[in-house]
């Protein structure tokens, strides 16, 4: 089963790389790194502040379906109970607090800023609903709704480019129509999957929030771990080198895919294993492969860093060759990191993670800031 889920996470994977790679050529080429990076400043945030407000509450949700899936109305009904109130709230707080964490920016950026905020409640009810369906092991409805918002992206910016209408203002209503259509397919795929009926449950709510809470400052640190450049980034450096840093971003997502695909199916697998010793097998398996096919892949890459920056973005791409370089060694940790803490936080219902998630993000930490020098 586990090989399975971890192919479809995988197929969606690719498919979403393959999109963002489209709409990472197309919008490299239409707006420039400088162009890219104001795009970064203006959705670099809502994601950050939609998994702050889910108090780790996707987590909960993936563990209690896998383990008891007839708790699926309570979980729905407070799900958007919840994305109504602390999504709005959320969106208030955002309002007053981001357009000081992004520096100094363009009147334009900062208007876009504002307006691209509205995608917070959206991203948290997905969260919410992927948390439902892949904990019931429905990866491929849960793989599309997430993958929907990438194939909006992706052609919407090649089609944009084409036209010669491709700007920071238009790549930036794209996304947002991108995940509003992901978060109504999530909508549908949990109403037609699971079936749930209106039953609101505050001491569900508060069983929810109790695991969630425990596993939530290592999530907080897993996503601070691949955000954390980024976030500092838009504080502080340019418009181009923020496009520069993106890119090399991108690229090095290539070889988290499969990874991160054994690491997403694992938890549901472990959580609903009634087998002993069957988790310690499935981590110690699923980490053999992923450090394989790190091993595998980043020779060439690392040698051909400036090669495919040249020949895919330009020539003007080509100073992001140390950080596309250093990227792929911390990707590599982080890959083989997430397996073992996704295996691992089930077993210690929701108590481990949290040192060895901050350690990771340390380490990648010291990889980053040591680009500086390189």
């Amino acid at each position: 089963m586990i090989a399975r889920s971890a192919k479809l996470i995988f197929i969606t994977d690719s498919t979403i790389l393959l999109s963002t790679m489209i709409s990472s050529l197309v919008g490299a080429r239409a707006l420039g790194p400088a162009g890219r990076g104001d795009l970064l400043v203006v959705v670099l945030w809502p994601p950050v502040i939609a998994m702050l407000a889910g108090l780790g509450l996707p987590t909960a949700y993936r563990y209690w379906m896998a383990k008891e899936p007839e708790r699926v109305s309570r979980l729905f009904s407070n799900a958007v109970i919840y994305t109504l109130v602390i999504g709005m709230i959320s969106i208030a707080v955002a309002d007053l607090i981001v357009p000081h964490l992004v520096g100094n920016r363009s009147p334009q950026v900062i208007t876009l800023l504002r307006i691209y905020q509205i995608n917070i409640p959206a991203a948290l009810f997905l969260n919410l609903m992927r948390g439902l369906l892949e904990g019931t092991r429905r990866f491929g409805w849960a793989g599309a709704a997430r993958l929907l918002s990438f194939i909006v992206q992706g052609p919407g910016f090649a089609i944009l480019w084409l036209i010669g209408s491709l700007t920071v203002t238009s790549a930036t209503y794209t996304l947002i129509v991108g995940q509003t259509a992901s978060m109504l397919l999530g909508l549908f795929a949990v109403w037609h999957q699971l079936r749930p009926r209106w039953q609101p449950s505050w001491s569900e709510l508060k069983s929810s929030l109790h695991y969630g809470v425990r596993d939530y400052l290592g999530g907080v640190a897993d996503f601070t771990t691949l955000r954390l450049d980024q976030l500092m980034l838009g504080a502080m450096a340019s418009n181009i080198a923020i496009g520069l840093y993106v890119i090399a971003v991108r690229l090095s997502e290539m070889t988290t895919l499969a990874a991160d695909a054994i690491a997403d199916a694992l938890m549901p697998e472990v959580a609903s294993s009634k087998i002993a010793n069957r988790a310690e097998a499935l981590c110690a398996r699923s980490l053999r492969l992923a450090i394989y096919m790190h091993l595998l892949l980043f020779p060439p890459l690392w040698l051909a860093a400036p090669v495919i920056l040249r020949v895919l973005f330009g020539p003007s791409f080509v100073p992001a060759t140390g950080a596309f370089r250093w990227l792929l060694v911390a990707a590599g940790v982080w890959s083989c990191g997430s397996i073992v803490i996704n295996g691992c936080v089930v077993a210690a219902n929701g108590y481990y993670g949290c040192g060895d998630r901050f350690a990771d993000w340390l380490q990648r930490y010291a990889y980053r800031r040591a680009d500086r020098f390189c």
